[in-house]
């Protein structure tokens, strides 16, 4: 399981989980401001000309569709090419490989502000696993050590009691 927690500029910590990479983007999405296939997304040139009609290598996928051709063109029609808009650049395809894992974690990042505004973070933690959870709350996370952030160390902890990953003591 994966934990996240999320500290808002206003109001109470709070934790949430996800089963897994799947399940983390279908959640993160939620609340975001791009699509799940902005956030994160694998395709293949051959896919994205196929999405939009064209034929590849035709006269008039390359008029209509220069960037998705000159994808093809360098990395071949059925190469993966991922895209991660909070990590990448907007709208960018790439054949070196973004987890889900690391463009949701971009996502929730992205969320994070300076000064409050509407719906922003102050901070964001997440904890890969259980174990992880558990020794963040057990001192190995000085995040939520400092002052002020007990509430995140509640919530996280409120969070591992309701999955039976501690127990009550």
């Amino acid at each position: 399981m994966i934990f996240v927690v999320e500290v808002p500029h206003v109001g109470d910590a709070h934790a949430w989980f996800a089963f897994d990479a799947r399940d983390l983007l279908s959640k993160v999405v939620v609340d975001d401001a791009l699509q799940s296939w902005e956030v994160h997304d694998t395709t293949t040139a051959r896919e994205l000309l196929a999405m939009v009609g064209q034929v590849p290598d035709s006269p008039q996928a390359r008029g209509a569709f220069p960037g998705i051709c000159r994808l093809a063109d360098e990395y071949g029609l059925d190469t993966v090419l991922f895209r991660a808009d909070y990590l990448l650049e907007r709208g960018c395809y790439q054949p070196q490989a973004v987890t889900v894992e690391a463009a949701c974690e971009a996502a929730l990042k992205s969320r994070v502000t300076p000064e409050p505004q509407e719906g922003a973070l102050k901070d964001v933690r997440m904890y890969w696993s259980e174990e992880q959870a558990v020794l963040a709350l057990e001192g190995q996370d000085p995040f939520l050590a400092l002052q002020g952030n007990w509430r995140a160390a509640h919530a996280l902890r409120e969070q591992l009691l309701s999955l039976d990953v501690l127990a009550e003591n």
